[in-house]
C-alpha cells in the first residue's frame, strides 16, 4: 500500500516572516519526514486584536523570499481573500478537499499550546489534522486537554524572535540580518515596509 503524503501547514500573521518561523518549519520537516510544508498567512489572526502592519501582499512576498530555494516549502494564500478572522478549521476544511488521502498536520509553537482548547471548532479540527508542536525556549508545556487531539512534539533550540521587535528595528532603519532571511531583509529595506 502506498504511503500517505505527509503535508504540514503553518499558519500565522508573518508580520514579518523571520528566521524563527523558518527554523520551526525546518525542525518539523526533518523530525517527521514531511513531504511538504505550506505557510498560511492569516488575513486577521483571531487571537490578536491588532490587524497586521504589512499588507497581505507584502507578507506573502516576504514568505516567498524567505523560503526561496527550499525544495519542499511553499505558500498557501487561501486565508487572505477571506473576510473576517482567519479560522484554522475553515482552512483545513478546504485543504482536505485539495489534498485527499493525505496525512495533514498543523504546525504550532509551544506558546500557542495553552490557547489551543479555545480555537474555533477545535473539537472538529482534531479529527481532521494532527498538530506538530515545536517547543520554544521559555514556554512551559501545558496540555490543553482536548479529547482526540494528536500532538507530535518537536525540539527547536533556536532563540525565539519577536516580530514586534523586528518591526521596531525596521522602523528605525536598523539591521535585520540576524533576524530575517536575507531576501526578506532587503525587501523590508527597499520597500520601507515598517517605516
Amino acid at each position: 500500500m502506498r504511503q500517505k503524503r505527509r503535508i504540514a501547514f503553518f499558519g500565522g500573521t508573518f508580520d514579518p516572516f523571520h528566521k524563527g518561523h523558518l527554523e520551526m518549519a525546518k525542525a518539523a520537516s526533518e523530525w517527521l519526514g514531511l513531504h511538504s510544508v505550506y505557510f498560511v498567512p492569516a488575513a486577521q489572526n483571531p487571537h490578536k486584536g491588532e490587524p497586521p502592519v504589512a499588507t497581505a501582499e507584502q507578507r506573502l512576498e516576504m514568505i516567498r523570499l524567505g523560503i526561496q530555494g527550499i525544495r519542499n516549502f511553499g505558500t498557501w494564500a487561501g486565508e487572505l481573500g477571506r473576510e473576517g478572522p482567519s479560522y484554522t478549521l475553515h482552512s483545513v476544511q478546504h485543504i482536505e478537499r485539495v489534498y485527499p488521502n493525505s496525512h495533514l498536520f498543523w504546525i504550532i509553537g509551544s506558546d500557542q499550546l495553552p490557547y489551543l482548547a479555545d480555537w474555533y471548532g477545535i473539537e472538529k479540527l482534531v479529527h481532521k489534522i494532527s498538530f506538530i508542536l515545536v517547543q520554544r525556549p521559555g514556554h512551559k508545556m501545558i496540555w490543553p486537554g482536548v479529547p482526540g487531539m494528536i500532538l507530535y512534539p518537536v525540539e527547536n533550540p533556536l532563540v525565539p524572535l519577536s516580530a514586534t521587535d523586528i518591526r521596531r528595528r525596521a522602523a528605525k532603519g536598523k539591521s535585520l540580518d540576524r533576524m530575517v532571511p536575507p531576501g526578506v531583509a532587503r525587501y523590508i529595506q527597499e520597500n520601507r515596509v515598517y517605516r
